[in-house]
C-alpha cells in the first residue's frame, strides 16, 4: 500500500518542470513584447530543422503595453503533427478567444515565446481579473533582489495589473 502512495509522488514530481522564479521587473527586462490581447487561430508546424513541433497562435493586440501593436504570433514547444505528438512539461497553451496579458521574448530561432514559461503568460477572466499559468512548474525561489513578486499580481483587475506592468517600465523607474 505504501508503494502506490509514493509512486503518484514520484510521477508528479517528474513531470513538473523546475524554473527560477522571476520578479516582476526580472520578467519586464526579459521581455521583448508585452500586451494584452485575444487569441485566435492556431497551428502547429516543424521548426526550420524538421526538429521540434511548434504551436503557433495568432494573437490580436487589445493593448500593447511594450512592442507589437496590431498582432503577434505566440509559439510554444509542442503540438501534434503528421502523426507525432510532442509535449514540453511546464509548456503553455492557449485557447481560441481567450484573453490573455503576455510577456514575449524572442527564442533564438525567432519565435516570439512567454518568458519564463507560465510566468509570462496571464489569463483574463471574464470577471476581468488576472490569473498566472503555472501548471506544470515549480518555481525555485531565489535569494531576494528586490522588486515585485509575481505572486502578489494574482487576482489583481486587469486594469490594475497593466498598470503595475506599466509601472515597472524601465524608462519609468
Amino acid at each position: 500500500m505504501k508503494r502506490s502512495l509514493i509512486l503518484p509522488a514520484i510521477c508528479l514530481a517528474v513531470q513538473a518542470a523546475i524554473i527560477p522564479s522571476l520578479s516582476l521587473e526580472e520578467l519586464v527586462d526579459q521581455s521583448e513584447i508585452i500586451l494584452h490581447g485575444r487569441i485566435g487561430r492556431a497551428w502547429s508546424a516543424w521548426d526550420a530543422s524538421h526538429k521540434y513541433i511548434w504551436t503557433h497562435h495568432q494573437l490580436t493586440v487589445i493593448d500593447s503595453i511594450r512592442g507589437a501593436s496590431r498582432s503577434v504570433v505566440v509559439s510554444e514547444p509542442g503540438g501534434s503533427l503528421d502523426g507525432m505528438n510532442m509535449a514540453i512539461s511546464g509548456g503553455l497553451e492557449y485557447g481560441a478567444g481567450e484573453e490573455v496579458v503576455v510577456f514575449l521574448y524572442r527564442t533564438p530561432i525567432g519565435y516570439m515565446r512567454a518568458t519564463g514559461y507560465g510566468q509570462g503568460k496571464y489569463t483574463v477572466t471574464p470577471q476581468r481579473r488576472v490569473h498566472a499559468n503555472l501548471k506544470g512548474l515549480e518555481l525555485m525561489e531565489r535569494r531576494a533582489k528586490g522588486g515585485v513578486a509575481l505572486s502578489t499580481l494574482e487576482g489583481l483587475s486587469v486594469e490594475d495589473f497593466k498598470a503595475r506592468v506599466r509601472a515597472a517600465l524601465p524608462s519609468r523607474r
